[in-house]
Formats: C-alpha cells, structure tokens, sequence
C-alpha cells in the first residue's frame, strides 16, 4: 500500500463520490428508460422499420467496443504520466472523472438509440435490449477506487 497524503485522500474521495452519483444517475435515468418503454406503447410505427435492426444491433456492438477500447486507453500510463506531470494530481483527477463521464454517456447513449427505436418500431426488443447492453456498459465503466488510488500514487511519484 502506497501513502496518499491527506489533502490528496481529500481530493480523491470528492472526485471519486462525485464520479459515482453521476454514473449511478445514469444508470437510474436507463431503468427510467425501460420503464417508459415499458408503460408507453407507441401509436404508429414507421414503415420499413423492420431493416433496422442489423445496423442497430451492430452499431450497438461498435459502440460497446469503443466504451471497452476508450476506457483502457484513458487509464493508460501513456494517457496518466502526461497529465500527472502537467498539472499533478489535480490533473489526474480531473482527467478520470473526464474519462468516466464520458465513457458513461456513450454508454447511456445505448440506451436512448434503443428507446427511439422503440418508439419509431412499436418492438420492445430494441429497447430492452439496448438497455441491459447499456446498463453492463456502465457498469464496467463505474470507477473503481483502487484504480484511482493507483493514478494518484503514480502521479505523485511523478512528479517527485
């Protein structure tokens, strides 16, 4: 185990909570998704609608790997060092609470594609769908302390 000192234990512990209620935010907001999903039942669908769902389910598919790719590359030493030695550990923390949030909007980003298709398809497929692919991908990109505790050390040691 690695010293942190107090007013970075300080810092960490704010980014780090703040982190988790947006991600746990998003997660609630994709449940809100399914339940409206759910609940409404739409009037019309659009015609043809039936074609759509190869592109979806593979775009879907891209934008999981994206989340998976974007997420190992942001908490890469390649990423970290640079920013640990521009602006320490404030850098750091801001750049992976930059990088959860982000990777938590692509994610919720799922879900939505799967409510409008929802409603321009009338099929409940797409949005259950699309939402558990969502909520998975959320939570692999919830953040896990012990990486942030690992960023801060390696920054500090950086920039001694």
């Amino acid at each position: 185990m690695d010293y942190i000192s107090v007013e970075h234990q300080k810092a960490l512990a704010q980014r780090y909570r703040l982190a988790c209620i947006v991600v746990t935010a998003f997660m609630v907001s994709v449940l809100v998704y399914l339940l409206v999903a759910r609940i409404v039942t739409p009037e019309n669908p659009v015609p043809g609608s039936e074609t759509w769902a190869q592109p979806i389910y593979s775009g879907i598919i891209v934008l999981g790997l994206l989340v998976v790719v974007c997420r190992r590359l942001l908490l890469s030493q390649m990423v970290m060092r640079p920013a640990a030695s521009r602006g320490g550990v404030i850098a750091v923390l801001a750049n992976l609470f930059t990088m959860t949030i982000v990777v938590a909007v692509a994610a919720e980003l799922a879900a939505l594609v799967g409510l409008v298709f929802y409603f321009l398809t009338g099929d409940y497929q797409y949005s259950w769908r699309l939402g558990v692919v969502s909520l998975f991908l959320l939570a692999y990109s919830f953040p896990r302390r012990g990486e942030w505790e690992r960023a801060v050390v390696a920054s500090t040691k950086a920039q001694a």
